[in-house]
């Protein structure tokens, strides 16, 4: 049965279970919420509820997109939203992007059933800016991937790199601060790891392997640019036959990489793309040998092998 055979109006009870994934109980006013996959056909659905809302910004349609497709995409503490009168009233920017997905894709959104139908009248009030708000504010072009790059660096720095899962412990201030004080280098690093926005598909997410070229090249710099080279364009820089030039088994860490990242890309997190992304980059900065990559979660997060900064200036200029 498809998803639009269902009848009735939008709540938890018509979503196929094996869709939900963590639900809360209902309040004494029957509102319920659960962690949802949800597919471009339940979003299509969903829209035509969508009756008195904002005006649609499609800018930030495509970023979400843009964002779901490359892996980035998190759950929301704010929620898609229904009333209890079955109409959305939050979360259309979301749906819409999720409508571009391919068949069989998905993506977990936090949604809740029952509300009032008023409660869109708060919603968005008092909404803490981002720091790609901030950069955005602050004049900076491609603030979203400005702000990732800068939010990684400010961990780095601060060995929490195992934390880059938690949003809100890298301030605004530090963010801007870092994008200011590097805003040449870092626009170019932006531009070229985004110069083609295909090549790291379903490899590495853009943000990540931005950060990583940021953070080795100074001081591997010309192994991390072959190392970026090879993994968004499939060529072997420098031309170097990793078996014959160490032992039998021995692979180049580039296509490492790249094997793994094809075959379980979906099933891993952004913890584990970073941890897997520095392995492979240590292992051929450095020049070791390595017969497979792999990282598990009970692991220590890798330490980078680029030389961490003796200060914010030898790291940000």
């Amino acid at each position: 049965m498809k998803y639009s055979d269902t009848k009735g109006p939008i709540s938890l009870s018509s979503v196929p279970q094996n869709a939900i994934g963590h639900a809360v109980p209902g309040s004494k006013r029957d509102i319920e919420s659960a962690v949802i996959k949800v597919t471009p056909e339940m979003a299509k659905e969903w829209l035509k509820k969508n009756r008195s809302n904002r005006k649609v910004r499609e800018d930030r349609v495509d970023r979400y997109a843009e964002q779901m497709k490359d892996g980035e995409w998190m759950v929301s503490p704010d929620a898609i939203a229904f009333s209890y009168t079955d109409k959305l009233i939050n979360g259309q920017h979301r749906l819409k992007a999720i409508m571009q997905l391919g068949q069989g894709e998905s993506v977990e959104c936090l949604v809740a059933f029952g509300l009032d139908p008023d409660a869109f009248k708060i919603a968005d009030v008092g909404v803490k800016r981002t720091g790609a708000d901030v950069l955005r504010i602050e004049g900076f072009k491609s603030p979203e991937e400005k702000a990732a790059v800068c939010r990684l660096l400010a961990l780095w720095k601060q060995e929490r790199l195992e934390e880059l899962h938690r949003y809100e412990i890298v301030r605004n201030s530090v963010i801007v601060d870092i994008a200011t004080a590097c805003r040449e280098r870092l626009t170019e690093m932006i531009e070229k790891v985004g110069a083609d926005k295909k090549a790291l598909n379903g490899l590495m997410p853009r943000s990540l392997m931005a950060f990583a070229y940021f953070a080795y090249k100074p001081t591997f710099p010309e192994r991390a640019e072959f190392f970026l080279n090879g993994l968004m364009h499939g060529k072997n820089y420098p031309a170097l036959d990793w078996e014959e030039a160490y032992e039998e088994g021995v692979k180049n860490p580039i296509n490492l990489l790249d094997d793994k990242m094809r075959v379980n890309y979906k099933e891993y997190s952004r913890k584990a793309k970073l941890a897997l992304l520095v392995k492979a980059m240590n292992a051929y900065c450095l020049e070791r040998p390595m017969k497979q990559l792999r990282w598990r979660s009970n692991e220590s997060f890798p330490e980078l092998a680029a030389r961490k900064p003796a200060g914010e200036q030898d790291l940000f200029s």
